[in-house]
């Protein structure tokens, strides 16, 4: 008789940044197709932003009247978590077993982190995430190349 092995449990914990930012209204994201920006704040020429080196994104639903399926294992309402053990990972690893040269060992080293603020919901599935700083001008450079893609 073979025994399903025990799935360890889900946790969620806050992660601590440099800077304590206010997740309550205010974000913006720019992405591309491996790079999601996540702009939290504006000083002078500088934007404090989260970098992640993405696999999947959600951004929207559910706000912070909507219970968030995450909440029993210790999502709060505002801030940025990470899921230990994520449902979502084993998803996307169970999908990706149909592929002839899947590897499960390519999803050991995924994170899943979930930001919530007031209004919307990031969930990211990434290799990396980094806090980093732009000027306006990194930013444009980042949409102006990816713009040059789109051209003919």
């Amino acid at each position: 008789m073979l025994f399903k092995k025990d799935k360890p449990a889900v946790t969620v914990t806050e992660v601590s940044l440099k800077k304590r930012y206010k997740f309550m209204y205010e974000n913006f994201i720019v992405s591309s197709q491996q790079n999601l920006f996540l702009l939290l704040e504006k000083n002078d020429d500088k934007i404090d932003a989260i970098e992640f080196n993405f696999s999947i994104y959600k951004y929207g639903y559910p706000n912070d009247e909507i219970g968030h399926p995450l909440s029993q294992y210790g999502l709060g309402f505002y801030g940025i978590y990470i899921v230990h053990n994520s449902p979502w990972i084993e998803e996307l690893r169970s999908l990706n077993s149909a592929h002839p040269r899947h590897d499960d060992s390519s999803y050991e080293n995924r994170k899943h982190y979930v930001v919530k603020f007031k209004d919307v919901t990031l969930e990211v599935i990434c290799h990396d995430m980094k806090e980093i700083q732009l000027s306006k001008e990194d930013l444009s450079a980042f949409v102006n190349t990816e713009l040059s893609y789109l051209e003919p």
